[in-house]
């Protein structure tokens, strides 16, 4: 499987690093739920392992694209 890797980059310079499946269609990722979420929406980055951060899209000043990893199946 492969990893699509975004980053965050919030108004206050935190860079969040963010892992999506490769091949999920865009409006089911993270960039397509940016794109029709309300201004006060609230993005839960994360998972059980790692934890959980809780980022207000009004936080996010933009999104850039990271690298592609293989990760393990």
């Amino acid at each position: 499987m492969y990893y699509q890797i975004y980053l965050l980059h919030l108004l206050d310079g935190t860079v969040i690093d963010v892992a999506e499946d490769y091949e999920l269609p865009e409006e089911k990722g993270l960039i397509g739920r940016y794109r029709k979420a309300d201004p006060n929406e609230i993005f839960v980055i994360g998972d059980r392992m790692v934890g959980f951060a809780y980022v207000p899209k009004s936080s996010i000043l933009y999104i850039s694209t990271g690298q592609v990893k293989k990760g393990e199946a």
